[in-house]
């Protein structure tokens, strides 16, 4: 019997319900990159994850189901998430190591004790779209570190001892951003008015600095046409005697994506803002600080007001 041409035979096992990778897209699992291996084995003894969470203890390849919180793309054979939040981490993980993940979209190590200045990568990870690294040690964020990480999305770092002066101006690198978290962190000087640019930021939603030493005023274009959802600016604390972040709130009439804006705890004065116009406005959280004038037809109906501790409200300014 002659054989069938091998093109043919591919259809013939295709269409009778055969489903190989070859017919049905699936890549066949590959061995783990051995740059990957290499990497995440560097990365569990520099952090003490090798102990905590025993990463290598029962095999040395990261993606064979025994690391715990790890995540591979099977097909290709390469570390895709790492999630080791609480996972008992200290020390510090090498720029180098990190770099090599190259597939990697998700790295969460919150809640650990790892210290040292962020990492700077000699190369970016093109694919990391979010990076949560609240709650550690880390004291500084280096002028460069952004430029790592182009597709970014999600970044958190808040309480950490992180003394930076100001977020890096980098961050534009972050074009992606729709989360950007920097709470306890020291931040000091002005708001910066980049994070409030639509042009820069267009994806933006959740912008939260609160409890930090940002003062000065914010500029009456700050957030205008954004798609800014969540804004958290309170609680400022001055590093010497003074106002914190002070100056009108006009900057909110322009915000007309805005569900939720916290700026209590600060020395913001005027008149409350006119944001009758903010249909999906649900929360104005304003207290403590030096506003003025009446409540009355400020806000759409049913937002939640908290304007205590402003002995102006409710008064002529």
């Amino acid at each position: 019997m002659s054989m069938l041409p091998a093109f043919l035979l591919l259809v013939t096992l295709c269409s009778g319900g055969y489903c190989s990778p070859r017919c049905c897209g699936a890549a066949a699992p590959r061995a783990t990159d051995t740059i990957d291996v290499r990497a995440m084995q560097a990365i569990a003894k520099s952090t003490g994850a090798d102990k905590s969470l025993g990463w290598g203890v029962k095999s040395a390849d990261p993606c064979d189901g025994t690391w715990s919180g790890v995540r591979c793309d099977k097909g290709e054979g390469r570390v895709t998430s790492i999630n080791a939040s609480n996972g008992g981490l200290v020390g510090t993980i090498s720029g180098t190591d990190l770099s090599d993940l190259a597939f990697l979209s998700s790295l969460d190590l919150s809640f650990n004790q790892l210290g040292d200045d962020l990492p700077v990568l000699p190369r970016p990870l093109s694919y990391l779209t979010t990076l949560n690294l609240s709650s550690n040690s880390s004291f500084g964020i280096p002028d460069s570190f952004f430029f790592s990480f182009p597709a970014l999305e999600t970044f958190a770092v808040d309480d950490n001892l992180v003394i930076t002066g100001n977020v890096p101006e980098d961050v534009v690198r972050c074009p992606a951003l729709r989360t950007f978290s920097a709470n306890n962190v020291t931040l000091f000087g002005a708001v910066p008015e980049l994070l409030g640019n639509v042009t820069i930021f267009p994806a933006l939603e959740r912008l939260s600095l609160a409890r930090n030493h940002l003062l000065a005023s914010i500029g009456p274009d700050f957030g205008k046409g954004s798609k800014i959802r969540f804004l958290d600016l309170s609680s400022q604390t001055p590093e010497t005697e003074g106002d914190s972040l002070t100056g009108r709130l006009d900057f909110v009439a322009g915000m007309t994506d805005l569900v939720e804006i916290h700026v209590g705890g600060n020395s913001f004065d005027g008149p409350l803002p006119g944001a009758s116009r903010l249909v999906n406005l649900k929360v104005f959280d304003a207290p403590n600080n030096n506003l003025c004038g009446p409540v009355q037809y400020k806000f759409p109906p049913g937002v939640a007001v908290n304007v205590d501790g402003n002995p102006g409200v409710g008064k002529d300014c």
